[in-house]
């Protein structure tokens, strides 16, 4: 889906890694890891993460964001646990 919206084979590469050669400007970098962390841990998000979001956001956008997070979290969970497949294709549901 990523690919289909944009997404270059670099960042999607760059996702799991920051570095000199990140593609991601630093407030998408910062957006990137507080959605990570968020969905892997919410209680994970530590002050340095929201720190450097914030120094990126204001708070309207970060509460915008975090709702954003939070929805695509509940509807992973929610058509995941009801076998619902998004893929686009008649394949059987096998996660």
């Amino acid at each position: 889906m990523a690919r289909q919206l944009g997404s270059t084979a670099a960042e999607l590469e760059a996702l799991d890694r920051a570095g000199p050669a990140d593609p991601f400007d630093p407030a998408l970098r910062a957006a990137l890891v507080f959605a990570e962390r968020m969905t892997r841990d919410a209680h994970g998000v530590t002050d340095e993460i929201f720190g450097n979001l914030a120094k990126h956001y204001s708070e309207a956008e970060i509460v915008e964001l975090t709702s954003v997070i939070g929805l695509a979290n509940y509807w992973n969970r929610f058509t995941t646990a009801l076998r619902i497949d998004l893929s686009g294709t008649d394949e059987p549901y096998d996660p």
